[in-house]
């Protein structure tokens, strides 16, 4: 599936995931026990094979670290019981550490969170409102899908049939 038609189901798979949420409170939940994540890193030049990846939690503290090598774009970590979300996770490429890409995870029901330039958009746009929570999430990831689709992204109307509502997986940064 072309990268941005991917990219475009994440982010829809958030919006609606969110229209749940909706709140403009910060996310404090706690993991009860430990969540694994796993996804896959790209930046402006595609695929990221090689990379440092930080998880910090609500509170700013390192709460898993991973390693991209060998040839593939696809990390994976656990995050501790007792992780407070939402999560910021940081990929630093070994090409580029000074162009990290990012994205945020809120809820220690996701598995599956992929790092990129629209997930990076999304949460420096939700800091710029204010900070990491659903409400801007929400709003971030709106604009985010709007500037795709005025910068030649493609259109929702490929996406809404793929996402059936799945918990466990976020759009470009968040749920």
């Amino acid at each position: 599936m072309p990268m941005n038609i991917r990219l475009s189901i994440l982010c829809l798979s958030g919006i609606l995931s969110l229209t749940a949420c909706g709140d403009n409170a910060p996310s404090s939940t706690a993991a009860a026990s430990p969540t694994r994540l796993s996804g896959h890193v790209s930046n402006d030049d595609g695929p990221v094979y090689q990379a440092r990846i930080e998880a910090k939690d609500a509170k700013g503290l390192v709460a898993a670290k991973a390693e991209l090598s060998g040839g593939s774009n696809t990390y994976q970590l656990s995050l501790p019981a007792g992780t407070a979300y939402p999560v910021i996770l940081t990929a630093y490429p070994q090409a580029k550490p000074e162009a990290p890409v990012k994205a945020a995870v809120s809820s220690p029901l996701v598995a599956e969170q992929d790092i990129s330039p629209i997930s990076t958009i999304i949460v420096d746009t939700a800091l710029s409102l204010g900070g990491i929570n659903e409400a801007n999430l929400a709003k971030a990831a709106g604009a985010a899908i709007s500037l795709r689709k005025k910068s030649g992204g493609s259109s929702g109307a490929a996406t809404t049939e793929s996402f059936k509502d799945d918990p466990t997986k976020q759009h470009g940064g968040w749920h």
